[in-house]
């Protein structure tokens, strides 16, 4: 199932036989179990978590890891929950589907001493022992500032004095908070540009088809326009596909900027699409805080922390491919 959904993690698939290790009564008490519960590894970004974070673990033999994907079901993971809490893991990464659903399970988590770390916004509203976030709106008004940037530059070309342009936005879920957030975000910047205008608005099921699709319906419907701004890298991916001959002279800005085949650091890096919005990858900072309590049984996690997100441009794109992107807080 997960290897149809995105070539660029297939590498990883050799991994998989390290997610769930049986230990024997031996080495059983030295082990220590960290859960994943996935909202759905439908969406990329989430699967990204897992792929991620089963890579980060198959270095450390001390460690198991069990992933369970709710696949967009409450009821589906407030059952996953029980049985999770029931086993008494080390730590518990989750990324809820519905908070309201699973609040008093995550409060009996902690108080049984698991570590809980909630992953994403939805999560704040949990008695998690922490929760990892990113901003949203700064990652629209990041994309919105590359619109503006090259619409700008484009009237200066052209001798016109003033910046305009039409827009293409291609949001994941019509009813995700985050996909609200980032339009939120892109609509403050670009409104200070008063040519600036939305003229398409649609959601694109954060798949390569579904933003082909929505692309497809806004070329029959407004004919032309300047810029499409998708939620993901995938859906920005089927934009470019859609737009086919004319794709040169429209913008194309992703969000998520993974490496892979339909990673957005990857795609700008070869002309794919233009800009990609980095959406930090929470459980690199989940793994860091899971490490450092065990070293240091006293440390205190904080009740929330914050990874900042990144443009991705072609002209930084090299570099981010050799050093990295964002820098994890400090604990």
């Amino acid at each position: 199932m997960i290897s149809r959904r995105l070539i660029f993690l297939l590498p990883l698939l050799g991994l998989l036989p390290h997610c769930k290790r049986q230990t024997d009564s031996a080495d059983a008490a030295s082990t220590h179990t960290v859960v994943l519960l996935s909202a759905s590894t439908a969406v990329p970004y989430e699967l990204a978590q897992s792929q991620n974070l089963m890579r980060l673990i198959a270095t450390r033999a001390e460690f198991n890891l069990v992933q369970h994907d709710a696949e967009g079901s409450a009821k589906k993971q407030s059952a996953q929950l029980a049985e999770v809490i029931a086993s008494k893991p080390h730590s518990l990464l989750i990324s809820p589907v519905d908070p309201e659903v699973i609040a008093s399970q995550i409060e009996a988590a902690v108080q049984a001493g698991i570590i809980v770390i909630g992953l994403g916004e939805k999560a704040a509203s949990l008695p998690c022992s922490t929760v990892l976030k990113t901003d949203h709106q700064e990652m629209g008004r990041l994309a919105g500032e590359a619109a503006v940037r090259a619409l700008t530059r484009k009237a200066q070309d052209e001798g016109r004095p003033e910046t305009r342009g039409r827009i293409v936005e291609i949001r994941g879920d019509e009813e995700a908070g985050i996909c609200q957030q980032r339009h939120e975000g892109f609509v403050e910047v670009i409104k200070k540009a008063p040519g600036l205008v939305i003229v398409h608005d649609a959601p694109g099921g954060w798949t390569r088809k579904d933003g082909r699709e929505r692309t497809a319906e806004a070329i029959r419907l407004q004919s032309s326009f300047d810029v499409v701004y998708a939620h993901n890298d995938a859906m920005a991916l089927g934009a470019a596909m859609a737009l086919g001959e004319t794709r040169e002279n429209v913008l194309i800005i992703g969000s998520d900027g993974f490496l892979g085949a339909e990673g957005g650091l990857t795609l700008v890096s070869n002309g794919g699409i233009d800009v990609s919005i980095f959406q930090p990858v929470l459980v690199d900072l989940a793994w860091k805080i899971i490490l450092r309590r065990l070293s240091e049984p006293t440390f205190q996690i904080k009740p929330s922390y914050k990874i900042a997100p990144l443009e991705i441009t072609p002209k930084n794109a090299p570099d981010l491919m050799r050093k990295g992107m964002t820098p994890l807080p400090e604990l």
